[in-house]
C-alpha cells in the first residue's frame, strides 16, 4: 500500500508546476473551494470559536488552493495545518506568501494521528479535505474518516469535497466526456503530466458514492450530515458534505 501511495505522490510531483494553471482553466473550481470553506467556517461560528481564530486542518492541501479558500473564509489570523503526500505540490504551496499561522506537513492522510501529536496541542476546530479520500485505498477510508473525526474537537465540523458519480449514469458520462475531451488535451498542451489526469478520471469513477461516504461518516460517529452540489457543468458531479462531531 505504501508503495502505491509513493507512486501516486510521484505522479502528483510531476504535475505540480502546472497544477494551478490547469485549475484556473476549470470553470467553477475555485468558487467551489471557496463555497465549501465558507460553509465550514460558518458552521464553526457560534460553536465556541467566535472569540478566537479557529484552528483548521487542510487535508490533501496540494498546492495550497484550499488553504487560500480557508483563509478567505476565516480571516488571515486563522491557524491552518496543511497536509499532503506530494512534496512537489507542497513545494508549490510553500513558495506562496502565507500569514504566520499557516504551515505545511509532508504526510499521507493515514498518518494524521501521528502528525496531530506533533503539530497541535489538542484537537482542531474543524477539518477541510478537498479531493482527498478517493486517493486513499478503499479499505482504509473508514479509518481515515474516523481519524479526521478524532482530530476535531467535540462540536467541531468537517467539510469534504470531491467528485462523486458512482450510481449516476448521466454524471458518470459527463465526467468521462469532460476528462477525455477537455482536461487531458489541456494537460498535454500545457505539459501538465496527462498521466495524473487519466488517473483522476478513473479514480472518480471508482470513488465512493455519496451514500457510501455518508455511511462512512455515520460509522465514524458524525451527525448533521448535509450534502450540496456545485453548479454549472459540475452539477451532480462535484459534491460537498458537511458533518459535525457530536459535542
Amino acid at each position: 500500500m505504501r508503495a502505491a501511495a509513493t507512486q501516486l505522490a510521484e505522479q502528483f510531483d510531476r504535475a505540480a508546476d502546472r497544477y494551478d494553471l490547469l485549475t484556473r482553466l476549470n470553470p467553477g473550481y475555485h468558487r467551489a473551494l471557496r463555497d465549501a470553506a465558507r460553509g465550514l467556517v460558518d458552521r464553526l461560528r457560534g460553536t465556541g470559536t467566535s472569540d478566537r481564530p479557529p484552528t483548521l486542518w487542510d487535508l490533501g492541501c496540494g498546492s495550497g488552493l484550499s488553504t487560500e479558500a480557508l483563509l478567505q473564509a476565516a480571516g488571515q489570523d486563522v491557524r491552518v495545518v496543511g497536509l499532503d503526500a506530494s512534496e512537489g505540490m507542497l513545494a508549490q504551496a510553500r513558495a506562496k506568501d502565507w500569514p504566520d499561522g499557516v504551515r505545511f506537513v509532508h504526510a499521507v492522510a493515514q498518518d494524521l494521528p501521528e502528525v496531530a501529536a506533533r503539530e497541535l496541542d489538542g484537537p482542531a476546530d474543524g477539518a477541510f479535505a478537498a479531493y482527498l479520500l478517493r486517493n486513499v485505498p478503499e479499505d482504509q477510508r473508514d479509518d481515515v474518516v474516523r481519524a479526521i473525526g478524532e482530530q476535531v474537537r467535540p462540536g467541531g465540523w468537517v467539510a469534504l469535497q470531491d467528485y462523486h458519480v458512482k450510481g449516476d449514469r448521466v454524471a458518470g458520462a459527463m465526467w468521462t466526456l469532460v476528462c477525455w475531451g477537455v482536461v487531458m488535451p489541456l494537460a498535454v498542451v500545457v505539459r501538465g503530466n496527462p498521466t495524473i489526469y487519466r488517473y483522476l478520471w478513473r479514480s472518480v469513477l471508482d470513488n465512493d458514492s455519496t451514500a457510501e461516504l455518508t455511511g462512512r461518516l455515520t460509522r465514524a460517529g458524525f451527525t448533521d450530515v448535509a450534502w450540496s452540489t456545485a453548479g454549472g457543468w459540475q452539477r451532480g458531479i462535484l459534491h460537498t458534505v458537511l458533518a459535525r462531531r457530536p459535542g
